[in-house]
């Protein structure tokens, strides 16, 4: 398996989805802001379509809401979900719209 190092394109940032974030995350994201986890949640997340969790915002051209001039505002403490990407998950096409870079390969 290749193991990709992040090149922080922000391509997968501006790539419309779901990403679900736990209370540890929100609490982390929260005081990176300088929110609490109540007002983050409020401003920042919305609740999944099977209402079984939050997911981040998408702002209305699908980017994800804490996006900023090609930065993430949360970056140190961005969800486990960002983190993984492309190592753990991808979504179709994502090849033709990232970055990383392949740095070795995992047996």
């Amino acid at each position: 398996m290749i193991h990709y190092k992040c090149d922080r394109c922000t391509n997968c940032c501006n790539w419309p989805g779901e990403v679900i974030v736990s209370d540890i995350e929100i609490t982390a994201m929260a005081k990176e802001l300088g929110l609490s986890s109540n007002e983050f949640t409020e401003k920042y997340t919305k609740l999944r379509e099977q209402r079984n969790g939050l997911t981040l915002k998408n702002n209305q051209n699908g980017s994800c809401v804490l996006l900023k001039d090609r930065s993430c505002l949360v970056h140190s403490s961005k969800p486990k979900q960002c983190k993984d990407f492309p190592n753990n998950w991808r979504f179709k096409g994502w090849r033709q719209i990232c970055d990383a870079t392949p740095k070795k390969i995992i047996n």
